[in-house]
């Protein structure tokens, strides 16, 4: 066999689904295989004094592609990448596929002021926090 018969990248292709799959015999739940999320985009969380602020990598995307949701104290941010050129891929490094994020926010926040805006493949969530002032006093109306 020559080098230019060595097909480098599908080796190492065939050697992560090997060692995924070694390592879901150790880990409870679906396998890799059965899992939708098949990739994990980066995410930087940064706490201001009135927000948290959510920096997502989502180069390439489009507003139908992206879901991002607010459930009492969980964001949960999915999504699906499709292959945009036709033809059999020579190097793919850009993952394809689903996608799927949860956080568990741990602060109470306003879900009615949640902001997201795109901007050269970031994906900027702003949780606007809800502001602790003490017990509030409720009044009694009485007839």
């Amino acid at each position: 066999m020559s080098t230019r018969d060595w097909d480098i990248f599908g080796d190492l292709a065939r050697l992560r689904k090997d060692l995924d799959r070694i390592a879901d015999s150790f880990r409870p739940g679906p396998s890799s295989e059965d899992r939708d999320d098949i990739w994990v985009p980066p995410v930087d969380i940064h706490e201001r004094d009135d927000s948290l602020v959510l920096l997502v990598d989502l180069p390439g995307f489009t507003r139908e592609e992206i879901d991002l949701q607010v459930d009492g104290e969980t964001l949960t941010l999915s999504g699906e990448r499709v292959p945009t050129q036709p033809g059999r891929g020579l190097r793919l490094e850009r993952p394809i596929g689903r996608f799927h994020r949860s956080f568990r926010i741990g602060v109470p926040i306003d879900p009615s002021r949640v902001e997201a805006a795109y901007r050269d493949g970031v994906l900027q969530i702003s949780l606007p926090k809800i502001s602790a002032s003490g017990p509030a006093r409720v009044p009694v109306d009485f007839e």
